[in-house]
């Protein structure tokens, strides 16, 4: 098969997004004698790495949650009488947001008290 076939040009494609995958998944590329189930097997990894990431992230929420918290409890913003937490009517929690490319900005989450499920 010559090297300028269409045939060619594709499988050389497939490896090129073969290589651009595994790049962005931080994976080392997996070449075959087959591009198109080179493809398929990195493809298949986008999701393993989604849920991995969206856990990680979810983890990270419930941390910093907790601390957000802890910090409205010591410094009077929640309050417990008994067995009773209180909270004003608004909460507002400021936070800092880094997208892929862009600075850090800042940004504040308002919340009711309803929004928090309290009464």
């Amino acid at each position: 098969m010559a090297s300028n076939s269409p045939v060619s040009a594709s499988s050389a494609t497939y490896r090129k997004v073969v290589n651009r995958v595994a790049k962005e998944l931080h994976e080392p590329p997996h070449h075959s004698r087959y591009p198109s189930d080179d493809f398929d097997r990195g493809a298949s990894l986008i999701d393993a790495k989604a849920k991995t990431r969206a856990l990680q992230w979810y983890k990270r929420g419930i941390r910093r949650g907790f601390i957000e918290a802890c910090d409205a409890l010591l410094d009077g913003q929640l309050e417990l009488k008994g067995k009773t937490l209180l909270c004003p009517p608004e909460v507002v929690i400021s936070i800092r947001v880094k997208l892929k490319g862009s600075p850090w900005k800042k940004h504040s989450v308002k919340f009711s008290a309803e929004d928090l499920e309290f009464k």
